[in-house]
C-alpha cells in the first residue's frame, strides 16, 4: 500500500515539476473535475490532459452501504435451527487512470490504471441470538467457531487492495466547452475474493475453504465467491472545465 502512494506522490510532483515547460506547448495547461454515477457507486475525479492523445484522471468512488437480511441454518443439541443474519456491503476506492485516445480529436478512447481501497467488501453477522450452550458453537469451513460475548458470529468477504482496470469508453473530460460528459465500460481486477470468519479460539480470523463446508448451500455460495475475480465498471460522468 506504501509503495502505491510513494509511486502517486512521485507522479504528481513530475507533473508539477514539468506543467510550466509543458504549458509553452500547450499541454498539462487545462483541468477539469468531475462527478460519476455507476457501478461503483458515486465519485469525483480531476482530469488533465497530458497530451492530445492521452489524459489522466485520479480521484475516488464509493459504493453505499447496504444491507441483505437472511437465514441461516445450525445445529445445537443435535437440533437443526435457523438463526438471522445480515450482511453489509461497501466499497470505497481511490482511482489513477491514462485515457489513450486513438486519433488528435477522437472521443472513443482505452483507458488503464487501477484502483486501491479497503479490502473488506462486505460483512456478515448474525442477528437473532445463537441458541447453543456454553462451550458450543458452529462448524463453519472446517473452522469450529463460537459466539462473541454477545452470542454473535461472524464473517468478511475480502478482495485485493490493488485492482488493475482496464476499459473502454466515449467523451473527454477537457473539451472546447465547458461541460463535458464522458461514458465508461471497463472491468476491475481484485483476485480471487476470500470468506473469512472470525474465530474467538484462534483469537483472529480464519479463511473458508469451500472443500470443508459441509453445508451445500453454504458451499456453493463460497465455489461462486470463488469465481467472481473481476468486478464490473460502467459509468457515467459530467465535467466542468476549470481552465
Amino acid at each position: 500500500m506504501k509503495r502505491i502512494f510513494y509511486l502517486l506522490g512521485f507522479v504528481v510532483a513530475m507533473l508539477t515539476t514539468n506543467v510550466s515547460h509543458a504549458q509553452d506547448k500547450k499541454l498539462f495547461n487545462h483541468l477539469a473535475v468531475g462527478a460519476e454515477v455507476g457501478t461503483t457507486g458515486w465519485g469525483f475525479e480531476a482530469a488533465m490532459p497530458v497530451t492530445h492523445y492521452v489524459t489522466l484522471r485520479t480521484g475516488f468512488t464509493t459504493l453505499p452501504r447496504f444491507n441483505v437480511d437472511f437465514d441461516v441454518n445450525y445445529r445445537s443439541r443435535g437440533e437443526k435451527k435457523k438463526v438471522d443474519v445480515t450482511g453489509r456491503v461497501h466499497m470505497t476506492d481511490y482511482k489513477f487512470l491514462f485515457d489513450v485516445y486513438p486519433f488528435k480529436h477522437s472521443s472513443l478512447h482505452v483507458t488503464s490504471g487501477f484502483y486501491v481501497g479497503i479490502p473488506d467488501l462486505g460483512t456478515v453477522h448474525n442477528t437473532g441470538l445463537l441458541d447453543v450452550d456454553e462451550g458450543e458453537g458452529l462448524e463453519i469451513g472446517g473452522v469450529f467457531v463460537r459466539p462473541d460475548d454477545y452470542g454473535t458470529v461472524k464473517l468478511k468477504l475480502q478482495t485485493k487492495s490493488f485492482k488493475p482496470y482496464v476499459g473502454i469508453g466515449f467523451g473527454r473530460p477537457v473539451s472546447k466547452h465547458r461541460i463535458g460528459t464522458a461514458f465508461d465500460l471497463g472491468v476491475m481486477f481484485w483476485g480471487k475474493p476470500a470468506l473469512k470468519v472470525y474465530s474467538t479460539d484462534e483469537e483472529g480470523w480464519i479463511r473458508v475453504q469451500k472443500d470443508d463446508v459441509d453445508d451445500k448451500g453454504f458451499r456453493d455460495a463460497v465455489k461462486i465467491t470463488d469465481r467472481v475475480r473481476v468486478y464490473p465498471v460502467l459509468n457515467f460522468r459530467i465535467y466542468y472545465n476549470i481552465f
